[in-house]
């Protein structure tokens, strides 16, 4: 009889065991829904973020894109039938073109966020061949030299500050908004060009002040292109088709040099408006955020599935371990306190940093948990050990966060480790009896 009944006690007791493992299943995957929600809730305030930041661009200047200076001069000839007349643009690139900046970032603020922005000035100075370049080119057409035009592409005209005035060797030429009709470029101020017929070459040098937001950019349009730009910014972002040749960066800023060469575009110095492909060829910086409460959100609430998972098994080695029975509501309301921890962090995040924001949310989060936990394990030694394992786990993530280079290799090893440990403290328990002592003892008596 004592013998049927230990028997029973042992189904029961693998029942039970099966039963709370599928509860702590189903909770996990209610909480893991419970988190990407807060991850989607990431990604909105994200986008709220860009949203303010183009629309406070929008009225200071757009992301800037500088080309040129290039030389327009119309041009028709008869087609090949000698009945129609076509009429396009023939566009002269510089030979030398050095270009100088200096880019000092702006924050401006609305409600909650922040746009980063940017006031540039930039110095223009090329030499063009004009006679060598029109005579290799030129065979059929008629160029009209009255008419020709000297175009400087701005992506966003919104952004200029000063009015831009134009040096030609002797002469001053007051530049208008526009592109004189040219469809190379489809935004930026050109000027009309005197007596381009009777020089063999010209200098043409100006300055431009410009806002812009995030990023600014420029076309290598010279045979030969120096170009060299400075910021107090100490997180640059170099991208195009040419990095830098030169860079320094330093908590004072960054100073960077480029040299593009004719070999290395994909358009020539003198070509047809139908022969165009400028646009392609850029080069430029964007000043980026060292510190991005979202992205270090985004990362951070990866990791939550594995922290849930990690503290359910600790209970559930506790119950083991210890005999106490812990409800699935109470592994719930743990778990609650888990997801919750994320939307904290993102919440005080957005006013004073992440990583003082995950100081405390953690804290919190911590102390909610164990003070709760020690009202139904009734053992302050265990609310202790689980004061340790979260804090572990709470501090580790925070590493892997700081480590962005560095961050696979440190949580692989960490992960492993883990295991580890949770390999070896278990080692020895009998999963189909977690009761096996207190049956084992009944077994004796009989």
């Amino acid at each position: 009889m004592k013998i049927e009944m230990v028997s029973s006690q042992q189904f029961n007791s693998r029942t039970n065991l099966m039963v709370k493992s599928i509860i702590i299943f189903f909770l996990v995957i209610i909480l893991f829904a419970l988190t990407n929600a807060i991850s989607g809730l990431v990604y909105e305030r994200s986008q709220n973020k860009n949203k303010i930041g183009n629309e406070i661009a929008s009225s200071w200047g757009q992301e800037q894109t500088i080309t040129g200076p290039i030389i327009a001069i119309p041009y028709h000839k008869m087609d090949q039938k000698g009945i129609n007349s076509i009429n396009g643009f023939l566009y002269i690139m510089p030979d030398q073109l050095n270009i100088s900046g200096q880019m000092d970032p702006e924050i401006r603020s609305r409600g909650i966020y922040q746009a980063l922005l940017y006031k540039s000035s930039l110095n223009f100075k090329s030499t063009f061949n004009i006679k060598n370049k029109i005579e290799s080119k030129v065979s059929s057409e008629i160029l009209d030299y009255n008419k020709a035009t000297v175009i400087i592409g701005i992506s966003d005209l919104t952004g200029i500050r000063n009015p831009i005035m134009l040096h030609c060797n002797e002469s001053q030429i007051s530049l208008v908004s526009g592109t004189s009709g040219s469809d190379v470029l489809s935004s930026g101020v050109s000027g009309y060009l005197p007596s381009l017929d009777q020089k063999d070459s010209i200098d043409i040098h100006f300055s431009i002040d410009l806002n812009g937001y995030q990023s600014l950019s420029c076309i290598p349009v010279g045979k030969n292109t120096n170009i060299n730009l400075k910021s107090s910014w100490s997180s640059p972002s170099f991208y195009g088709q040419f990095l830098p040749q030169k860079r320094e960066i330093s908590d004072k800023g960054f100073n960077a040099d480029w040299q593009v060469l004719e070999q290395n575009r994909i358009f020539n110095s003198v070509f047809y408006d139908f022969e165009s492909k400028i646009g392609s060829s850029g080069i430029g910086v964007r000043l980026i955020e060292p510190v991005d409460s979202y992205l270090k959100n985004e990362r951070n609430i990866k990791y939550a599935l594995l922290i849930i998972c990690l503290c359910f098994m600790c209970y559930f080695f506790i119950e083991i371990f210890f005999k106490i029975r812990i409800h699935p509501i109470q592994y719930f309301l743990i778990g609650a306190a888990l997801t919750i921890f994320y939307l904290l962090i993102l919440s005080m995040s957005e006013h004073i940093g992440f990583n003082l924001s995950y100081f405390i949310s953690s804290a919190v989060t911590i102390f909610i948990i164990v003070y709760y936990s020690h009202s139904f394990l009734k053992r302050i030694r265990i609310a202790l050990i689980i004061s340790g394992i979260l804090s572990l786990l709470f501090g580790y993530i925070f590493i892997i966060l700081q480590l962005e280079d560095y961050a696979l290799i440190a949580g692989s090893i960490g992960l492993f480790i883990i295991l580890a440990i949770i390999m070896m403290v278990t080692r020895k328990i009998n999963y189909y009896d977690y009761e096996a002592e207190k049956i084992s003892n009944e077994i004796k008596e009989i």
